[in-house]
C-alpha cells in the first residue's frame, strides 16, 4: 500500500532541491527545504535561518558540527521518514544519526568542500561506501559526468537521473528576433544584430529566456541547472561540436569548461589530492587528453538525456546553423522527446522512493 512520505533537506543549492521537490509531492510525498542559498532571490524569497550550519560554516564541516546540529534538531527532524542531499552532498553526514534513508542526487563534482584535504576525502568515500552497502544512502545523479565522477572515486554505483526544472513554467515563445549566447566568453565575433549575449540582459526571468530565437551554449561546466531549464522549455539549443569545444577550451581557459574541478576554480594542484588512477583523474586538468574524454560526459553531448541540440564546427559554421535550421522542427522534436523523458524520470523516483 502507498504510504505518503515526509523528507527534509538543507541546502546551498536552490534549482536541485526545488525540482525534486515537485516531482516527489507529484508522486504525493511532502519534501520540506531550508535553503541557505544566496540565490533565494530568484524564487522570491529569504534564506533560511538555519545554527550550526549556515553560510559561513558549512564549508568547514566535520563530525564536532554534525554531531552539534544533530543535537540541536534531533527532536524537530526525528518526525521525518528520510532526507535528501543535492548540494552539497556532504550534507547527507548531518543525518547519519537520524538511522534513516537519505537520498543523495549529486549535482556537480561530490566532494566540496574536501578537493584539497586528502584525509576528509578518504573519510567521506569511506562514509559513502559504508552507507551505501548497508542501504542507508541511495546515490544518484543529475549528470552523466558527476555519475562518472562520483564513481571514479567512490567505487560505488550511481543512478543518473537528470533534473526536469519544470518549476520555471515556461516555454518557448520567440518574439525577439536574436539567439542568446550563454557563455562567459564575449567573443569579438558576436553580431549584435543576431546575437545577444546574456551578459547584457541584466535581471531577468525564466519567461523573458524563452522570448529568444535559441540560445548558444558555451558553458563553464559539464551540466547546469540552467541548461536543464532551458531543455526543457524546448528551447532549440546550439553548441560547439566536441572538436570545436576542445579548441575553445584550450583557446580560452579562463571563459570556457573552467568549473569542471575545483582545484583549477581554487587555482590548487592539477591532479586529485587523494590516491587515484592518475592516467584518467578527471582533475588532471593539465592534462588535455584526459580532459577531452571528460569533457565528452557533459550534458550537452549525451544524446540519450539531452538529443536535438545542433552542433556547430565553428563560429561561421554557427552563423550558418542559426541561420538555415529550421527552429520549430527542433522545438517539436524536443518537446516530444521530453514527454517521454518525464515520464521515465518519475517511474526512476517512485521506484527509489518505493523501496
Amino acid at each position: 500500500m502507498f504510504r505518503k512520505m515526509k523528507l527534509f533537506n538543507l541546502d546551498c543549492h536552490i534549482s536541485v532541491i526545488a525540482d525534486l521537490k515537485k516531482i516527489f509531492e507529484d508522486l504525493g510525498h511532502s519534501v520540506t527545504s531550508w535553503s541557505i542559498s544566496g540565490h533565494n532571490w530568484v524564487f522570491n524569497r529569504e534564506p533560511s535561518k538555519v545554527d550550526i550550519i549556515n553560510q559561513n560554516t558549512w564549508k568547514g564541516i566535520n563530525k564536532n558540527l554534525c554531531d552539534a546540529f544533530y543535537e540541536r534538531y534531533k527532536e524537530e527532524l526525528s518526525e521525518y521518514d528520510g532526507f535528501i542531499c543535492t548540494y552539497p552532498p556532504v550534507f547527507s553526514m548531518l543525518y547519519e544519526k537520524f538511522d534513516k534513508p537519505i537520498i543523495i542526487q549529486v549535482p556537480i563534482r561530490y566532494e566540496m568542500p574536501f578537493f584539497n584535504n586528502k584525509n576528509e576525502w578518504n573519510s567521506f568515500n569511506d562514509y559513502l561506501r559504508t552507507n551505501i552497502d548497508s542501504g542507508k544512502i541511495i546515490a544518484t545523479a543529475n549528470s552523466e559526468y558527476d555519475k562518472k565522477y562520483f564513481e571514479f572515486f567512490v567505487n560505488r554505483e550511481c543512478e543518473l537521473i537528470p533534473s526536469i526544472c519544470e518549476y520555471t513554467n515556461t516555454q518557448w515563445n520567440p518574439t525577439k528576433d536574436t539567439f542568446l549566447f550563454y557563455s562567459n566568453l564575449y567573443p569579438d565575433i558576436i553580431n549584435k544584430e543576431i546575437i545577444t549575449h546574456k551578459k547584457s540582459i541584466g535581471k531577468y526571468s525564466w519567461d523573458d529566456i524563452s522570448k529568444y530565437q535559441g540560445i548558444i551554449l558555451l558553458p563553464y561546466n559539464c551540466s547546469t541547472m540552467s541548461m536543464f531549464e532551458y531543455y526543457t522549455a524546448n528551447i532549440p539549443l546550439f553548441c560547439p561540436s566536441i572538436k570545436f569545444m576542445i579548441e575553445l577550451f584550450q583557446k580560452y581557459p579562463n571563459h570556457i569548461l573552467t568549473d569542471l574541478t575545483w582545484n583549477r576554480i581554487f587555482g590548487v594542484r592539477p591532479k586529485s589530492i587523494i590516491d587515484c588512477d592518475d592516467s584518467n583523474d578527471p582533475n588532471r586538468y593539465d592534462n588535455l587528453e584526459i580532459m577531452t574524454k571528460w569533457i565528452e560526459y557533459s550534458d550537452f553531448y549525451n544524446h540519450e538525456s539531452m538529443p536535438h541540440i545542433i552542433y556547430f564546427d565553428s563560429f561561421d559554421d554557427m552563423y550558418f546553423k542559426l541561420k538555415t535550421t529550421n527552429l520549430n522542427e527542433v522545438h517539436d522534436r524536443m518537446k516530444k522527446f521530453n514527454e517521454n523523458k518525464k515520464i521515465d524520470i518519475y517511474n526512476k523516483w517512485e521506484k527509489i522512493l518505493n523501496k
